[in-house]
């Protein structure tokens, strides 16, 4: 090899050791940049704000950053090697193997929650992004997962949840009280169209469902004819602001019948207090409001009770004169006698005085009638007879064989009925038939009449006049009120309140042009009819010793007179006081009296029912009968029950008082 050679190898050598040298030095720099790089990644994925695991196939952990380890409560070294599952929540550990066991099978990425806890038993919510690493030999093997702790988020999720329940809850609930609480509940917005309203609402209105209301308005209800009044009160209660309270209203309902309404209107506000609507309510008042009008009616007749028993009372004194006179001037002249036919006309006349008194006494307070069982059909029978014989009206009865008897007092229903009828023909000044129809029924509260439930015999009477008109409708039962030029308006009145005393009711079921229909309802008996036998009178000449009590001079010397005629020895006291000082007098001197009779009631003086009370107890053998012009007295109903051995209502002529005293003393001698 020549020296040039040598030399030519010793420079490519130089340069080669040169370029050696350079690439070490972009090595170096390299391996700085390498490191630097590492070590940067290596900062990254152990201070990640999300956790890494990764995972191997027999469910260690492998490997871990220091994100991971200080979630898991551990150092790293501790961690590595520790089975996956001692840091899941039992409940979840399910949701990591179907999770991990998918992606086995499937590329990509799982996504899913689960609870794990840390070194120290505390949980927390992760979230996890989990794949898996293949090996070198491109098996499927470890497992790799990204967690985050989202305990705060899932927390408020919870607490979202937990108060979307109780808004659930609480809505529910406010929907049943609204449907629940007994009042109708609406709400409409400004131009008056309805946003809501409850169940019973929805039902008033002909709707199955609330939901069928919203966005319709008053015009489309079937209480079109209210709409204008009702739309009148919305808008003022909107443009015042002002709430409306506690007032009353009719409604039509969609079956055409009419109810009252009391409601309440206030303005509907928003959070900031504008005015959006209107909330209603309201409750149906009907059946408070006929009882409301039944007990003013009840009140008005317990206005006149006390003057009419007053007037009553001094009648049937007024009466009892004038019939004694007339019974004691009959049995001085032949029957065939001139003067007797008009002595009988004054006796009639006396009897009719002697109803109208009645009818007065209907008004006075007490006057409970004396209840028996009534066979209906002689009774409606025989006061159609009565109350039209001689009228240019006939009538027609219709009256199932079935048919209830009335348990009631024979001469008050009588009575009503006869009136009724009276006003019936009245209102057929050409004449006309009038039906009269009897039927068996059952009340209850649907029926919204003034009744207890129960059993009763309805009695319908209709006729063929011309009506009455709708404004005296609320005035027919009052007192004196009457739309005829005869009559005296008591009528209705009495019959109204007979019915009342029976625990019946009166009512005017329908009138138009075609006539009108009153109906009467009496409590019904299930028990048979004791028929009673007629007794005759005769006039028998008697003797005793009888003490007469009465406050009216008029009334004791016509008393005495008729004892006197029967053959009786009479003595008399003005009150209860003078009474008892005379029966005492008498027993001290040994010529005691057979027999009292008692004035029940005594103005400013002891009366029979305070007298019979001293007396028994001074002699327990006395007889007393009780006399008065309030033949509506409880006592006289129950006479027996205050010691009294009989009963005389005033007016009563000779053989009604000899019929009594007969039978006193008959029964005494036996």
């Amino acid at each position: 090899m020549s020296s040039e050679d040598i030399q030519k190898l010793v420079h490519e050598l130089d340069t080669y050791q040169v370029e050696l040298e350079i690439q070490n030095e972009d090595l170096r720099q390299v391996q700085e940049e390498l490191n630097t790089s590492r070590k940067r990644f290596s900062d990254l994925y152990d201070f990640a704000p999300v956790g890494y695991l990764t995972i191997s196939d027999k469910g260690l952990i492998v490997e871990c950053n220091l994100t991971a380890a200080e979630m898991l409560g551990g150092e790293r070294g501790f961690l590595l090697n520790q089975p996956l599952s001692a840091f899941i929540a039992k409940e979840d550990q399910d949701i990591l193997y179907n999770h991990r066991a998918k992606l086995l099978h499937s590329e990509g990425q799982q996504s899913f929650d689960l609870r794990m806890k840390n070194k120290q038993g505390a949980f927390f919510y992760a979230h996890v992004e989990g794949t898996v690493l293949a090996d070198v030999d491109g098996d499927a093997g470890q497992f790799r997962m990204c967690i985050g702790d989202v305990t705060e988020r899932k927390q408020a999720e919870e607490a979202l949840t937990i108060s979307e329940q109780k808004n659930k809850d609480a809505y529910k609930f406010l929907e049943l009280i609204v449907d629940t609480i007994p009042v109708r509940l609406f709400w409409k917005d400004k131009k008056l169209n309805y946003l809501g309203c409850n169940r019973l609402f929805a039902q008033d209105a002909g709707c199955r469902d609330p939901e069928e209301l919203v966005g319709a308005n008053d015009y489309d209800m079937g209480w079109t004819v209210n709409a204008d009044q009702y739309r009148k009160d919305d808008l003022e209660v909107i443009k015042s602001g002002k709430s409306k309270l506690n007032y009353e209203e009719p409604q039509t309902t969609p079956e055409g019948k009419q109810i009252w309404l009391s409601a309440s209107k206030v303005p509907l506000r928003d959070a900031k207090d504008n005015i959006i609507g209107l909330l209603g309510v309201y409750e149906d008042v009907t059946q408070r409001k006929l009882e409301e009008t039944e007990l003013l009616k009840v009140q008005k007749l317990e206005s006149l009770g006390r003057l009419a028993g007053g007037i009553a009372h001094n009648f049937n004194n007024i009466l009892m004169s004038i019939m004694g006179n007339v019974s004691l001037a009959k049995m001085t002249v032949s029957p065939t006698d001139s003067i007797y036919e008009r002595l009988t006309n004054a006796e009639e006349a006396c009897f009719r005085a002697k109803d109208l008194a009645q009818q007065f006494l209907t008004f006075s307070k007490g006057g409970d009638p004396v209840m028996t069982t009534i066979l209906v059909a002689d009774l409606v029978k025989s006061s159609c007879q009565l109350a039209l014989s001689g009228t240019t009206s006939s009538w027609e009865c219709s009256i199932p064989e079935d048919l209830w008897n009335f348990y009631a007092d024979a001469n008050q229903i009588g009575q009503a009925l006869t009136n009724i009828l009276i006003n019936a023909d009245q209102a057929m000044p050409n004449g006309g038939k009038i039906k009269v129809c009897c039927q068996n029924v059952v009340s209850s509260e649907t029926d919204n009449l003034p009744l207890k439930n129960g059993k009763y015999v309805k009695t319908s009477i209709r006729d063929q006049g011309i009506g009455i008109r709708e404004e005296y409708l609320d005035s027919i039962f009052d007192p004196y009120f009457t739309t005829k030029a005869t009559g005296n308006g008591l009528g209705l009145s009495s019959a109204y309140s007979i019915l009342k005393k029976h625990e019946g009711c009166l009512i005017v079921e329908s009138t138009s042009e075609s006539g009108t229909v009153f109906s009467f309802y009496i409590p019904a008996s299930t028990s048979d009819v004791e028929l009673a036998e007629d007794a005759e009178s005769q006039l028998l000449k008697s003797s005793g010793k009888i003490l007469v009590m009465d406050d009216d001079k008029m009334v004791r010397d016509m008393i005495g007179v008729m004892l006197e005629h029967l053959g009786y020895h009479a003595a008399f006291a003005e009150d209860g006081e003078k009474a008892l000082a005379k029966y005492v007098k008498a027993m001290q001197t040994n010529k005691p009296f057979d027999l009292v009779i008692m004035d029940l009631i005594i103005p400013d003086g002891m009366g029979g029912a305070e007298a019979i009370k001293k007396l028994l107890h001074i002699d327990p053998f006395a007889r007393v009968i009780v006399s008065s012009g309030y033949s509506n007295d409880p006592v006289l109903s129950n006479y027996s029950k205050y010691g009294f051995v009989g009963v005389l209502a005033k007016p009563y002529h000779l053989n009604k008082l000899n019929v009594l005293l007969e039978n006193i003393f008959n029964a005494s001698n036996h």
